[in-house]
């Protein structure tokens, strides 16, 4: 029989999540590539260093964390964080500006913005009981809206929640769930410079491409005042410590662009929270590489530590009519980075109140049913060596190996249910992990050939279990 080959990237069509509504953008890396050149996130370094580079770590150990999206752009629903008050972005072009608001109309939300529901404990719950190891919350985006009363600025729940602490409510129920604690913050601040700055993709600041100011209009951008760059680095980075002093130790910094070398370095970051792991975007280089894998997968296996983070639910926050992926979708995406010794961060975006949407819960609980029986694949697991010597993905402990039949899903051919081994002596037993049913093992010319029938698979990632 011919070896079944699956190559790490190939067996992808492009990768593009579902979306809700015609007014809502499609997210993808060509759209991440063009964010990234407006924030100024683009790491230099292809091998970051890690502050605990042993595999022990926390982060390799935990594999799969859970992005939250949330925010003042949570209230219209068809609203991306921060760039649905920017024009003419071209990845929104099929929706001709209907998910767009002006600035002056977005900075209003905040008025607005009251989550009378928002219990992080509840679906901090079912992520943790769905294997999710980590969380990331946008404590603040590139909006300039920070969910926790701040001292420096005051577009903040200090001026518009009577000072309720949501970032306090997060971290305190991360703790509980025993999930580990990421913050995202963007240095970039698009109301600190709201005058400015032109809110129009892309424009020159001529008669025929018009800088657009808060209400959409022709603008002529006023020079910077004298100072205006030291009170930005000074707000930037008072707001950076009061997220590493106010709420005890934190494992996770997840920058979001830029503010230039005078933003804290990432050992002025170690010295006030002395285990926190530090991404690429602020500093170019960091302890987990994060710029090259926004809705994108490796074409070669990646050095040092990585996370791919994508959205469960078409943009990055919430949106009407409520959609999510199927758990499919994440789990056949974590067999694909995990075989290479990634990360996953999946998004999803809590409603205006603070709830997550129905479709979320129903996601954790396919997701919690299966890692109840195949969930050891993934968590605390190594790289595999895919596609050299087996023809799935596959991870490894110790002296077993978990190789990964995929289903066939939107971006995935998905498997025929062949395993082959090169360059390896012959397995001493493999067998279904799911229900422990025993698999043949054949020898053929080029190794070891272990046929998963088709009624032993289901409609999921079906994992066999390979031991030496």
């Amino acid at each position: 029989m011919k070896r079944k080959s699956l190559r790490f990237v190939t067996v992808l069509l492009p990768v593009v999540s579902c979306l809700a509504t015609a007014d809502n953008p499609v997210s993808d890396s060509r759209t991440a590539t063009d964010q990234h050149a407006v924030i100024g996130a683009a790491a230099t370094q292809e091998e970051p260093p890690i502050s605990a580079d042993s595999q022990d770590h926390w982060f390799p150990q935990a594999g799969l964390g859970m992005f939250v999206h949330w925010g003042l752009a949570s209230i219209p629903g068809n609203l991306d964080l921060s760039w649905g008050m920017m024009k003419n972005t071209p990845w929104d072009a099929g929706a001709q500006n209907r998910n767009k608001l002006t600035p002056a109309a977005y900075f209003a939300l905040a008025k607005q913005f009251n989550p009378t529901n928002y219990n992080p404990d509840r679906w901090l719950k079912a992520a943790k009981e769905a294997g999710f190891g980590y969380a990331v919350l946008t404590a603040r985006h590139h909006d300039g809206f920070a969910l926790w009363p701040s001292k420096h600025g005051d577009f903040n729940t200090g001026t518009y929640l009577a000072g309720r602490d949501l970032v306090r409510e997060y971290v305190d129920a991360c703790r509980r769930q025993g999930l580990k604690v990421g913050f995202y913050y963007s240095p970039p601040d698009w109301h600190f410079e709201r005058q400015y700055r032109s809110f129009g993709y892309g424009t020159k600041g001529t008669p025929e491409s018009p800088h657009l100011g808060l209400n959409h209009e022709p603008v002529e951008l006023p020079e910077r005042p004298a100072g205006y760059h030291d009170r930005y680095i000074a707000y930037v980075n008072g707001q950076i410590e009061e997220l590493l002093t106010w709420y005890g130790p934190i494992d996770y910094l997840w920058f979001d662009g830029s503010a230039g070398p005078e933003a804290l370095s990432i050992e002025q970051i170690r010295k006030i929270q002395p285990g926190i792991i530090v991404n690429d975007r602020q500093h170019g280089r960091g302890d987990v590489v994060t710029a090259h894998y926004e809705y994108k997968l490796p074409d070669t296996r990646p050095s040092g530590r990585w996370e791919h983070c994508f959205s469960m639910v078409g943009a990055w926050g919430y949106t009407r009519p409520e959609h999510c992926d199927s758990a499919n979708v994440l789990i056949s995406r974590l067999a694909r980075v995990r075989t290479w010794g990634g990360n996953v961060l999946a998004n999803f975006g809590p409603r205006p109140d603070g709830e997550m949407p129905d479709c979320f819960y129903r996601c954790m609980d396919e997701m919690r049913d299966w890692m109840a029986h195949s969930g050891m694949s993934f968590i605390g697991v190594q790289a595999g060596p895919y596609p050299d010597q087996c023809n799935v993905p596959v991870t490894v402990r110790d002296k077993t190996w978990y190789a990964h039949l995929l289903p066939k899903t939107f971006e995935s051919v998905g498997s025929d249910g062949i395993i082959v081994l090169a360059g390896t002596e012959r397995p001493r037993r493999a067998a279904v992990l799911a229900t422990g049913k025993a698999l043949a093992v054949n020898a053929d010319k080029n190794g070891f050939e272990i046929v998963v029938p088709k009624e032993l698979r289901t409609g999921y990632d079906s994992v066999a279990v390979i031991e030496w």
